[in-house]
């Protein structure tokens, strides 16, 4: 049974890859309905396809039940992970530029006990005066 499944599924792509792309970009429309469809519907529909017996219908539609469920566990996991991502991306800016600050005002204290405070002040004003003078970016 899983042999004719998948021997269906191998025929159905290497058709697929013969035909021009305008014609299987309709088939690709008729996967996504076939996907609405529930699995009763799409066992029902290859039924009447391969006039299947009762027994394979019923064998159809459990593997058919048995894809979708896995299928809707993935996607779940899927969504989960992504929002996660989103989550641990904006965490990992709000450190990164925690740990910049702290790093800059370390850096700062440090060169400052070298020149002293004087020379820290004019190196703030030439920074400030840089700053002015340098032309503004509109990106």
């Amino acid at each position: 049974m899983i042999m004719l499944v998948a021997m269906l599924a191998i025929g159905l792509q290497a058709s697929a890859q013969n035909r021009p792309r305008n014609q299987r970009s309709n088939d690709n429309g008729r996967q996504r309905q076939e996907m609405r469809m529930s699995a009763k519907e799409r066992a029902d529909q290859m039924a009447k396809q391969l006039e299947l017996t009762a027994d394979q219908t019923a064998k159809v539609k459990a593997l058919l039940e048995k894809q979708d469920a896995k299928r809707a566990e993935q996607m779940a996991k899927f969504r989960e992970q992504r929002s996660q991502v989103a989550q641990n991306r904006e965490k990992q800016r709000e450190e990164m530029r925690a740990l910049r600050e702290k790093e800059m005002k370390e850096q700062r204290a440090e060169l400052e006990r070298i020149i002293g405070k004087e020379k820290m002040k004019k190196l703030d004003s030439l920074r400030e005066q840089q700053q002015r003078q340098r032309p503004r970016r509109n990106n």
